[in-house]
């Protein structure tokens, strides 16, 4: 199922109330975004439509750059999102992977970054006509993500997209907004540990519960009934995808009560 317009939309506007000042630059992404009846996160929507980019930050501070065949430019991994993406910022994890074959496990979002986008562009692409397109708009959400692994990453290119890859200090970032983003951030930031669980009950008012495994020290709060739920993993995307994994991972001996 494609991404909702409110999705795109509450993202949008959560970036908007850090960034006031760049509602105006955003001025046709709004304006697409109060045409309803359109779908701005399929790529045959012509009046423009969302695409998904993924900033990688590594341990010496450099930022992952690819070499777009199809512009011929050097860019961070991105693309246009799919039915199947659960959110942007998944979108733009998938994309990763397909580009490079960086795995979403081998980043983790950047603290404050988890949902929000670390910066919009929208910028003019040209006509295709071997595939039909006219020229349109790309709303582009790109999200900010850092690289946990202690080593190196293995590289797979998408050789029908991706000419190559580089990793580039952020005083070589292509775009001038993202350089200035990216120089104001703390150089030490961490990601933060959180938690995520899930509030279910029907309509007797009944709420669904598992019992904790009996280990202490490893466990938290052995023994006792709670919520589904547990700690982020450096692959969720953002909470609602530690919600989803931890439900998929709890044991079945669940209880009503």
């Amino acid at each position: 199922m494609p991404l909702s317009h409110n999705h795109i939309r509450t993202t949008v506007d959560a970036y908007l109330a850090r960034h006031p000042h760049e509602r105006a630059q955003l001025g046709a992404l709004l304006v697409a975004l109060d045409r309803t009846g359109d779908n701005i996160a399929s790529r045959s929507t012509f009046t423009g439509h969302v695409t998904c980019g993924a900033f990688v930050v590594d341990r010496l501070g450099r930022v992952l750059h690819v070499l777009h065949l199809a512009s011929g430019k050097v860019l961070a991994p991105g693309g246009h999102t799919e039915p199947a993406d659960e959110s942007l910022p998944a979108a733009a994890l998938r994309e990763l992977h397909e580009e490079t074959g960086i795995p979403p496990q081998a980043v983790t979002p950047w603290p404050g970054y988890e949902t929000v986008p670390f910066d919009i562009d929208i910028h003019d692409i040209d006509a295709h006509p071997g595939k039909g397109e006219p020229s349109h708009v790309h709303f582009d959400l790109r999200f900010l993500f850092r690289l946990h692994n202690a080593t190196k990453v293995p590289v797979v290119l998408q050789k029908e997209e991706v000419g190559g890859i580089e990793w580039r200090p952020v005083d070589r970032v292509t775009s001038p907004t993202l350089r200035e983003k990216l120089l104001k951030l703390p150089p030490a930031a961490e990601p933060e540990t959180a938690n995520a669980s899930a509030l279910i009950y029907n309509d007797r008012g009944e709420y669904l519960l598992h019992l904790r495994d009996y280990f202490p020290g490893r466990i938290w709060e052995p023994g006792m009934w709670s919520l589904l739920g547990g700690g982020r993993e450096p692959q969720d995307a953002a909470l609602e995808h530690t919600v989803r994994r931890e439900l998929a991972e709890e044991p079945a001996s669940t209880s009503l009560t």
